[in-house]
């Protein structure tokens, strides 16, 4: 028997009797046979392939969560007007990105708050916040070109898969525990709902929601490697409970500091792309606040100066050689607030009833 499992089956004698802890070492083999099975799979998904369907499905639930976070669209009566306005910008930009092809939306969140979030498969999504604090359309280009570079960097996949791969592995060691869990709950002494708590605080959230049946068999579907694997296929309360863990950690932690930095250089590289002046954008992150964006960022004063010397090496670059870089700063211009971006800035929008 595992070391481990000694101090467990002591108190399990002590508290509960022999024959409830010989019926506790029964439940306990046949735990271990489950949770090694999952763990199988959840070493199968450490190599998996997240196909474009599941960029698409996942992406979109992602998208819901952050449009149900950020309030909703807006309701300006200008709505449409400006998403037609969103979307020429943002579509202009991705057309200078690696996916070009990608199926680009572009929304506004109702939000007050400062605050731009991308869903993996081609979501990105800026406040009604963000809006009010532009300059200039160069400002909000960049903006939307750090989130495109999320995506074609495919960094939330990164971390839903970093997550799937955590969530798994927090299944099996619910699986482990659960024999014991279910023992404890059976005995009436207060050490034995101690035991059952102790257990409990090592499960992981998803566990937590769910049933371990039915993650058992959403983890086989994803760590099977089985051909023609639909995201959707998923039980309903498992997308949802996967989705919101995933906002939530993003939320909490945000994006890796180096996918961040090479968001924001990727931005500058596509504004140049687009012909907007990239130092709009490095002006702009000082109107970011300190806190209360809706994901985790490095400081903006780093990320200010990491993207002035980023475009020193390229002015650089292309005053040695103009075939050592694609990008052309000379260019660029600052492009001013259009249409209802402009009559955003000055105030004459009304909201709708």
């Amino acid at each position: 028997m595992n070391r481990r499992r000694w101090p467990l089956l002591v108190s399990c004698l002590f508290l509960c009797g022999f024959g409830t802890c010989k019926q506790y070492l029964a439940s306990q083999q046949e735990a271990d046979r489950r949770a090694d099975e999952m763990q199988k799979e959840c070493d199968a998904m450490k190599n998996r392939v997240i196909s474009f369907e599941e960029e698409q499905s996942f992406g979109g639930a992602v998208s819901v969560n952050w449009v149900s976070r950020g309030g909703g669209l807006t309701t300006h009566r200008d709505a449409h007007a400006l998403h037609v306005q969103l979307n020429k910008i943002g579509k202009n930009l991705a057309a200078q990105s690696s996916r070009p092809t990608l199926p680009w939306t572009f929304g506004v969140l109702q939000s007050e708050g400062v605050n731009a979030v991308s869903g993996p498969g081609g979501y990105v999504f800026v406040s009604e916040g963000l809006l009010a604090q532009l300059d200039n359309e160069a400002q909000l280009a960049g903006v939307l070109a750090h989130e495109i570079a999320h995506i074609t960097g495919k960094h939330a996949l990164h971390e839903y898969q970093d997550y799937l791969l955590s969530e798994c592995e927090g299944a099996v060691r619910a699986e482990r525990a659960s024999a014991l869990k279910e023992t404890a709950s059976q005995a009436v002494a207060e050490g034995a709902r101690q035991v059952k708590k102790g257990v409990g605080s090592e499960v992981q959230e998803l566990s937590r929601m769910l049933a371990i049946p039915e993650l058992r068999d959403a983890f086989t579907k994803l760590g099977s490697q089985m051909e023609g694997f639909k995201f959707d296929d998923l039980s309903k309360e498992f997308i949802q409970a996967i989705t919101n863990g995933f906002v939530a950690r993003i939320t909490e932690k945000g994006f890796r500091q180096e996918d961040e930095f090479a968001a924001d250089t990727e931005a500058v590289e596509l504004m140049a792309a687009a012909g907007y002046a990239p130092e709009e954008y490095v002006a702009f992150l000082s109107k970011l606040p300190d806190s209360g964006l809706s994901t985790a960022h490095p400081s903006k004063q780093k990320r200010q100066s990491r993207l002035t010397e980023h475009l020193k090496k390229l002015r650089k670059s292309a005053t040695d050689d103009e075939f050592t870089t694609s990008v052309d700063l000379s260019q660029t211009k600052v492009v001013p607030l259009r249409d209802t971006l402009q009559s955003r800035r000055t105030g004459t929008t009304a909201h709708s009833n």
